[in-house]
């Protein structure tokens, strides 16, 4: 039998890999031209090319299994074998093991090998292990495609799509080995499709670049240069971070002066809305009285020129000399009424300020009257004597032949004309003397038999302060007690003990006992129910005239309490410490302190100002310009100071009353 000729097929597989030889030993020749570098096949070569070797032989042995099918007799067709053995293609086998080849030439003579070649140990260390592996994973994965080849094209008739040719890679231009290339671009260009069809999350990865306050920084870019980048960036906003927290700090600094500040002129807006209230009663009561004056000086001539000069605040009017003691205290029920002065010569007199003669005396008291009220018409006085007189002084008559006078005010303006802050105008020795001799030899002592209306009876010491209002009195006196008496029955109801008081508070000590001459209660008042007193410890007390019990001690003068006053909101004292206090009632605290260079002797205030007799001087503090304004005129200590309206009465131990215009 004559040997079988080979067939067509097989003639082409054994160009097939002619070819594939003929390409490889190309591919050698010009890595080999352009390196200059002999390149000697390796064991993983002849391990590829055992692959190889291997992966013909299953193929052949599937064509032969084929064959044997064919003609075992197997429940086909011959016709359905023979378009299976007509589509067996063995070119397409030999062009897989070709692209096999290829590829793993690729590898091995990559320019990273002849990178290796050239010197770089590492890189052969860590290729040799890749040159190794690569030939079994290749010819596994191939002989895997051709086994599923050969059963898609025995069930089917058709075979799987083959790999694209590794032509367009053997075209590919060599990189320069003197460049450095890293391992990614070396991938890169020998597998240009791969960044491409790869997965998807790995491609997002490599291509990521990160943004910074320095512009986009690139993850594969110089590890050096981008820890600078981002040092420089932690540094830049560290330095803005502290900007900013400057700037809110300032702004909190700002908010709590904001806050202070409204704090403060809600305290002020609520002072001035106080004010703005007695403001407005006092002005309502001064038209009253205006209308009452404008009415009752009608009938009286003498005045006219008085009342219609203008005068500036601090003029002093009239001097109202007759007195041989020192004066001890004045009253007067407004500016063109009837002024009433008391002195240690033992007597009382009473004035008419619009013709600025002396009414009479009031008799009845055994010894000197320390203290007195005049409201409206009705006059109370306190004497050493222990007792509380009370007088109407709405009987006065003014016959002129059983009047005396003092001087008029023409007369008495050259002698007695005074100015503010310290200015006198000139001597006033020789003129008030001749002035004083003058009064005394027309002074009639007519006395007022007639105003007296009740006395009083209850103390045990002298008498050195009162308070009169609606037909309630109250009394403080050196038998250490202060007295509640109802005028309607001339009884008293109701005895305070300031020993019992300061007892319990603990202000008696032991400088007190040498003030042998100081009033023991140097003033009180009260409004309603509330008593406010201030005594010879120095402490202002406030009671509760329903029980009778102190409740309440304000403590801060250092000597003697000689005057006080009250509002709704304040308690003004005047003590032998040479200074005059503002309290605040509703915190019990200390406003303002008000110091002088003498004893405050007496004091009187309104909403607006504070008038205080200490020294020879009488003191004006304006309470909302908060400067102080003199009067001066007395030679020697003013001991009593009274204002009503627009003028102003003040007593001093140089035995004169002076009147002043406000």
């Amino acid at each position: 039998m004559a040997s079988p000729q080979p067939s067509a097929r097989q003639s082409n597989s054994r160009n097939n890999a002619s070819s594939t030889a003929n390409a490889t030993r190309t591919t050698e020749e010009r890595l080999q031209s352009r390196t200059g570098t002999e390149l000697v096949p390796s064991s993983s070569t002849s391990r590829a090319n055992a692959a190889f070797s291997q992966t013909i032989s299953g193929l052949s042995a599937t064509g032969r299994s084929i064959s044997t099918m064919a003609t075992s007799g197997v429940q086909q067709s011959k016709h359905r074998i023979m378009e299976l053995l007509n589509a067996f293609d063995v070119s397409d086998l030999a062009f897989s093991a070709r692209h096999t080849l290829s590829t793993t030439s690729s590898i091995v003579f990559s320019p990273l090998t002849v990178q290796a070649v050239k010197g770089d140990l590492t890189g052969i260390a860590s290729l040799t292990g890749l040159s190794g592996m690569a030939p079994h994973l290749m010819a596994s994965q191939y002989l895997k495609r051709a086994t599923a080849n050969a059963q898609a094209l025995a069930l089917t008739g058709t075979i799987q799509a083959a790999p694209a040719p590794a032509d367009q890679l053997l075209q590919e231009d060599i990189p320069d080995p003197g460049a450095r290339v890293s391992l990614f671009q070396g991938f890169k260009a020998t597998y240009p499709g791969h960044s491409k069809h790869g997965r998807k999350g790995r491609g997002q990865h490599h291509g990521r670049r990160r943004k910074t306050g320095f512009g986009e920084v690139d993850d594969d870019d110089d590890p050096n240069k981008a820890f600078s980048l981002l040092l420089n960036e932690r540094e830049r906003t560290i330095k803005e971070q502290s900007i900013i927290q400057t700037e809110v700090d300032q702004i909190a600094a700002s908010i709590e002066t904001l806050q202070a500040k409204q704090s403060n002129l809600r305290f002020q807006l609520s002072k001035l809305s106080e004010r703005e209230d007695d403001l407005a009663d006092t002005l309502s009561d001064l038209n009253d009285k205006l209308a009452s004056i404008s009415e009752k000086s009608k009938d009286r001539d003498g005045g006219q020129q008085y009342r219609h000069e203008t005068r500036d605040s601090g003029t002093c009017i009239h001097t109202f000399y007759g007195h041989d003691g020192v004066i001890t205290c004045v009253d007067l029920n407004g500016p063109y009424g009837t002024l009433v002065t008391a002195s240690r010569d033992k007597t009382t007199r009473v004035w008419d300020l619009t013709t600025f003669k002396c009414l009479g005396l009031l008799p009845g008291h055994e010894d000197t009257v320390e203290c007195m009220r005049l409201t409206d018409h009705t006059l109370v006085t306190g004497s050493r004597d222990h007792t509380i007189r009370t007088w109407n002084l709405s009987d006065l008559t003014n016959p002129q032949d059983s009047r005396s006078s003092s001087p008029s005010p023409s007369e008495s303006s050259s002698g007695s004309n005074s100015n503010i802050n310290g200015k006198n105008s000139g001597d006033m020795g020789a003129e008030e003397d001749f002035m004083r001799a003058s009064t005394e030899t027309t002074m009639v002592n007519t006395m007022l038999d007639n105003c007296w209306t009740s006395t009083l009876h209850g103390h045990l010491g002298a008498v050195t302060c009162l308070y009169y209002e609606s037909d309630k009195l109250i009394s403080g006196s050196n038998d250490k007690t202060i007295k509640e008496w109802d005028m309607s029955t001339g009884q008293c109801v109701l005895t305070m003990d300031l020993l019992w008081a300061m007892g319990t508070s603990n202000t008696w000590s032991d400088w007190m006992t040498d003030l042998q001459e100081q009033s023991f209660v140097g003033g009180l008042q009260f409004w309603q129910y509330a008593l406010c007193s201030g005594t010879i410890d120095g402490a202002i007390r406030m009671w509760d005239l329903r029980t009778g019990q102190s409740h309440r001690t304000l403590a801060g003068h250092t000597a003697p309490i000689t005057s006080l006053q009250f509002d709704e909101y304040h308690v003004v004292s005047g003590s032998m410490d040479r200074s005059v206090r503002i309290w605040d009632l509703r915190t019990g605290t200390i406003q303002e302190i008000l110091q002088y260079e003498d004893p405050v002797k007496c004091l009187q205030f309104d909403t607006s100002k504070i008038t205080v007799g200490s020294g020879d001087s009488v003191k004006i503090y304006d309470r909302i310009s908060q400067q102080h304004s003199y009067y001066t005129g007395h030679t020697n200590i003013v001991e009593s100071v009274r204002f009503n309206d627009s003028a102003l009465v003040s007593g001093g131990q140089d035995l004169t009353v002076r009147l002043w215009s406000m």
